[in-house]
């Protein structure tokens, strides 16, 4: 099957998300991450709603379109190398694709991170965070932090870096409310994101990125997640809401991290640390000195453009502005 230009290795699945499916292509000789959306689906055929029904629901598939050009174009601009770039962004019939590269050599679960060594341990912790920095200052929340969505590579010095993956739920910050969708895996959910889904007038800032990265950095370095009652909570936030405490575990977690941890799981969000702090942090428990994150990030050349691209039209939907680069 061929979408767009993109020859399917793999029949699109929706495994483990109820939002998209999603598969491997080619094309030229080149192989992608491509995955269809669910919803919006564009209207095709006149005949079945009426033209006022049909105009609506395509006035506002061009704002999605709009929307999500906007946000991508600003995601790859936001940080090469810790962001897994976003190729192309079409339509094709009724159906909204997303393609994105496929990140090339070895990759490791994230079940296997807790084996490595601490060194090697904090590097990946580091990559992860210097990735949320880049996200965070181009003014994006991610939304959806959990381990699944974070590649972790094996680099040709046999260390392991992170990429961050899966940015569908993620949205600008100061995006307003009623143009966010709501939801996210449970286990790793952040305090205020239940509030505000249980239709509770709370903002919503990075920093619900930050909750849910404290509970993977827990993870990935010693396996498990922070202890929290679970005869009497099922998941995390429950227990911060509640009173209950999450508790790091020192044996396997070094003291000093253990703290930027606990920090990171605030029940409030203000008193959470901002990713440029954590990175402050993890340089100086991890051993490598103070560090100073650059103004901007490294000028790396822009990849070469895919042959036989398809152009969408450029549209306006009133909060964002149109960016043509995808």
């Amino acid at each position: 099957m061929v979408i767009n230009g993109y020859t399917l290795t793999t029949e699109l699945n929706n495994a483990n998300s109820g939002f998209s499916k999603w598969g491997f292509a080619t094309k030229n000789g080149r192989e992608y991450f491509i995955k269809e959306l669910i919803t919006p689906v564009y209207p095709m055929d006149e005949g079945v709603m009426s033209p006022e029904l049909l105009k609506s629901r395509r006035d506002y598939c061009l704002s999605f379109e709009n929307r999500y050009r906007t946000f991508y174009n600003t995601l790859n601009k936001a940080g090469y190398g810790s962001l897994v770039r976003i190729v192309e962004f079409f339509r094709c019939d009724s159906r909204y694709y997303v393609v994105t590269e496929k990140v090339a050599g070895d990759t490791i679960p994230a079940n296997l991170v807790s084996t490595l060594s601490v060194p090697d341990k904090y590097l990946l912790i580091k990559s992860i965070a210097f990735a949320f920095f880049w996200l965070h200052r181009a003014n994006i929340i991610h939304f959806d932090v959990k381990p699944s969505n974070i590649m972790i590579k094996r680099t040709r010095t046999g260390k392991y870096t992170g990429k961050l993956i899966d940015f569908d739920a993620g949205f600008f910050k100061n995006e307003p409310r009623e143009d966010v969708e709501l939801g996210g895996d449970l286990t790793y959910l952040a305090p205020e994101t239940f509030l505000a889904m249980a239709g509770e007038q709370v903002t919503l800032t990075e920093k619900t990125d930050i909750f849910s990265l404290g509970l993977v950095f827990h993870e990935l370095f010693a396996g498990f997640l922070p202890y929290f009652d679970q005869a009497e909570y099922d998941y995390p936030f429950e227990a911060v809401l509640n009173g209950g405490e999450l508790t790091v575990n020192n044996r396997f977690i070094p003291p000093a991290f253990g703290e930027l941890i606990m920090k990171m799981l605030s029940v409030n969000p203000e008193d959470r640390p901002s990713s440029e702090e954590i990175i402050q942090t993890l340089a100086t428990v991890s051993g490598a000195g103070s560090f100073i994150p650059p103004e901007t990030p490294p000028d790396v050349p822009e990849p070469e453009p895919v042959p036989g691209r398809k152009e969408m039209p450029k549209v306006s939907s009133g909060w964002f502005h149109t960016a043509g680069d995808l």
